[in-house]
This record gives C-alpha cells, structure tokens and sequence, in this order.
C-alpha cells in the first residue's frame, strides 16, 4: 500500500515536471502546445536549458507560435547568447486585434547629395540608391487619437555589423530596405500600442521623433547615447576602449565628439578599418605589376610616403594584403614600390592616410590578438 503510494506521488511528481516543461499558445483558435524537447530538437538545438525555457515562457506571456513563425530563437554557436526576435507579421497580428487599430504607412528615407530628405513609402529602391538609403519611417494610426504615431529610424543605428567589419546576413546591402522598414514599423507599433508587447521594449527606449525628420543614431535629447554606442562597437568585435581611442587618435570619444564630429562617422571609421584589417588576414597568395616610378614635389605627400614604408617593412606586410587594399580604393601598388623613394602615380595624399590607417589597424589588432581585452562602458 505503501509503495503504490509512493509510485503514485512520483507520477504525480513527474507529471507536474513535464507540465513545467511546456506551455500552450492559441493560433487561429486553436491551441498549440510546444514542449521544451520541440525548443531544443526543431527550433534551437544550441540553446542551453536556461535558454530554452525563457523563451517557453516568452511564447506563453506572448501568446506567440515559433511553429508559425511569430517568434524565433536564433542562437550561431555556443559561445554566443539566444536571441529572441519577434516577427514584425506578430506585431501586426496583435495590433490588428486591438480595435482602435486604424491602419499604418512605412517607408524607407534616403538623402540626396545636397542633403535634402526623401521619405518614399514602402522599400523599393534602385540600384544606385543604395548610397543614399539613411533610415525608415513608419506612422500608425488609432481611431482614439487626433495624430498618427510617427517612427524614424537610423541606417547607421540598425544595421547589424559583424566582427570583420561587414553586415550580418540579415543586413546585407539588398535587404537593408526591407529590414529598415520592419524596424521602423515594429517600434511604431510598440509606441502605439505598449500593451500589447509589454515587457518586450519600453517605451522609454525610443526617441520622440518630429513627423518628416531622421533622428541621429546615438543620440537622445540632444545627448550622445554612450551604452548604445558601445553595444555596437562590441558586435563589431572592438571590446578594448583604448584600441578604440587609438584608431580614432583622440584620448577618448569624447574627445572626438567634442571635436566637431559624431558617433555615426566613428563607427563608420571603426567599420572601415575593422574590414580591411580582416581582408589583411584572409588573403590569398597575388602579385601585381608596380605603376612606373614618376617624381613627385609634394613634400608632405613625401613624407607620408616615408612613414608609410616604414610601417609597411615593420609589420612585415605580404603581396596579398597589399592587392586586397589596393584593388578596394583601384590603385596600383605592390611591395617593390616601397622600395622607391616616391610613390607611385596613381597614391594621392587621402589615399596614402587611408592606408596608414589601415596599417595602424592592423598592428593594434597584433597588439591585442589573443586577449581578452576590457569590456567597455564609458568614453
């Protein structure tokens, strides 16, 4: 009697376990119900058990079906975190429930050479705009209010950069119309409706943003935004301040802002930099013919020049590395150049300080290759 007891209690155990280890989600007026085995074998392998069952739970408080593909756990290796990422389809399903619902128009923002904005709805775009392409709008409408609700987003901001100074897959130079857009969308979304994701964003996170304008990409109310910043900077693989302060060459970034330039051109620099200190590394083996030595009567240009060589025979740079930053700014020059006392033809003075940088780059990333570095919260 005792042990029929005991087995009972342990089933019930059991079976209260298994309960923890599932939950039941409404789709189409059915119920679905996703397991924590469902989490691990179909949809995130690599997600450890804490993982896994966050976003159970996430799914349950959400009303969510990864199985439909309203919310995804994206996790690329074991090393790094889950991601959870709601599709902007869920935040349109929720906002449609809502009856105040009245409807949105989004699009995407791109600037002319003179400066001048477009706000252009939907994401279509031509070839030769995709220079142009600065951010997204997005405006939704509720019947309770006088005005729209009006979201712009950043393209610096958005879009996803990985460790070799490139966009992620899912930010690609062709997708960024359409991925800048979802943005905007999804953030108006929130702003109109906080109820719906509560929990997921708060409202707090998001500039007020004037109708027709573009907001700057780490700033809020008029202040540089330093954690958004440094987030950044930290998917791009930079997790030490000082090599940070060192490609810059100021004594901190704050030191940069304060000379005249912003937080956009500094990831556009660290960008720039990160992706040819990667293509440095990742060459293969290339020669290329030497422009003809010509003379050149700009002492300055000359003097670069100097340095230049110099830094090149230090850091013992190879033929491949060369044609790589050559063939990215389509100018000629091979390791027997730097053994001429001019350069040649076709390096004009901004391409030489391109490539310094490069080259300066390129010994920090020696400098700190293997360790771990600081993490990075301040200027």
């Amino acid at each position: 009697m005792i042990e029929e007891k005991e087995k009972s209690t342990a089933l019930t155990k059991n079976k209260a376990k298994q309960k923890e280890k599932e939950v039941v989600v409404q789709y189409r007026g059915e119920p679905v119900t996703i397991t924590f085995g469902d989490i691990k074998q179909l949809i995130c392998p690599l997600a450890t058990e804490q993982e896994t069952a966050i976003f159970l739970r996430t799914c349950q408080s959400l009303n969510l079906n990864p199985f439909a593909s309203e919310i995804y756990l994206i996790k690329y290796s074991e090393r790094d975190k889950a991601a959870t990422v709601i599709a902007i389809d869920a935040y349109l399903k929720a906002s449609e429930t809502n009856p105040e619902y009245n409807g949105h128009e989004a699009g995407v923002i791109l600037k002319d050479s003179a400066g001048k904005l477009e706000f252009r709805e939907g994401a279509f775009i031509l070839d030769e705009e995709y220079s142009n392409l600065v951010g997204a709008w997005a405006r939704v409408f509720r019947r309770d209010r006088e005005h729209p609700f009006y979201m712009a987003v950043n393209k610096t901001e958005c879009v996803k950069i990985g460790r070799d100074g490139q966009p992620t897959q899912f930010w690609q130079k062709s997708k960024q119309p359409l991925m800048l857009r979802k943005t905007a969308l999804k953030r108006a979304l929130l702003e109109s409706f906080p109820a719906l994701f509560s929990g997921a964003y708060s409202t707090a996170e998001f500039e007020e943003v004037p109708e027709g304008t573009l907001p700057p990409a780490f700033k809020k109310a008029g202040e540089p935004t330093w954690d958004k910043f440094w987030t950044k900077l930290r998917e791009m693989g930079y997790t030490n301040k000082e090599e940070v302060h060192t490609i810059l060459g100021m004594a901190s970034v704050k030191d940069w802002v304060d000379s005249g330039k912003t937080l956009e051109d500094a990831i556009t620099k660290l960008a720039n930099i990160k992706a040819n200190v990667e293509a440095f590394d990742q060459l293969p083996s290339a020669t290329i013919e030497s422009e003809p030595e010509i003379p050149i009567m700009d002492d300055k240009l000359l003097q670069g020049w100097e340095i230049v060589k110099d830094s090149v025979k230090k850091l013992k740079i190879s033929e491949a590395q060369l044609v790589k930053w050559s063939g990215h700014y389509k100018v000629q020059v091979a390791l027997a150049d730097f053994d001429k006392s001019v350069p040649p033809k076709s390096i004009t003075s901004e391409i030489l300080s391109s490539l310094q940088d490069s080259l300066n780059a390129y010994k920090e990333s020696l400098a700190y290759k293997g360790g771990k570095g600081n993490e990075p919260h301040e200027y």
